[in-house]
């Protein structure tokens, strides 16, 4: 009797210690599954929040509703048209492609306005451009979560001297 008890014993060992690393998985996984779900929602909301030098706001890159201008982009171009004034001047570079930076703020209005990736002095056509889209505050506001907040664009706007 006490060898059969002794074998009995023996016998459950292994499905115990089974029993006992199957629990311990499963818990490392579930932690695991966890911290990485907190993981990747803390870095989709900081990828997509950043801080503007220019405007010193906290800005959006992407959010679910971006900011739009108010009539489409056929209206944005006609304001654009009717707001830019500039005249070559004689040997001048003809340059006809401004791509410009700036941020939608929870108002709708434009701010830190500035071309793109350019630091060094402004070119007058650069200059004016920027001008005529100073003057474009038609906008609907960047919606994230329900609620307006900053957004910076970055647009290419090609100016057509037909």
């Amino acid at each position: 009797i006490y060898t059969n008890n002794i074998m009995r014993i023996i016998g459950l060992i292994p499905q115990v210690y089974l029993l006992v690393v199957n629990k311990c998985s499963l818990f490392i996984v579930v932690v695991f599954s966890m911290l990485s779900c907190y993981s990747v929602r803390d870095q989709q909301t900081n990828d997509a929040i950043q801080y503007d030098d220019l405007t010193k706001k906290y800005v959006y890159t992407f959010v679910e509703q971006m900011p739009n201008y108010k009539g489409g982009d056929d209206t944005f171009i006609k304001d654009f048209r009717d707001n830019f004034s500039y005249s070559f001047k004689p040997y001048e570079d003809i340059q006809t492609k401004l791509k410009v930076l700036f941020v939608i703020d929870t108002k709708g209005k434009v701010i830190g306005v500035r071309i793109y990736n350019k630091e060094k002095k402004l070119t007058d056509f650069e200059k004016a451009g920027l001008k005529a889209l100073e003057l474009m505050q038609n906008w609907e506001s960047g919606k994230h979560n329900n609620k307006n907040v900053n957004v910076i664009l970055t647009r290419t706007i090609n100016v057509d001297f037909r």
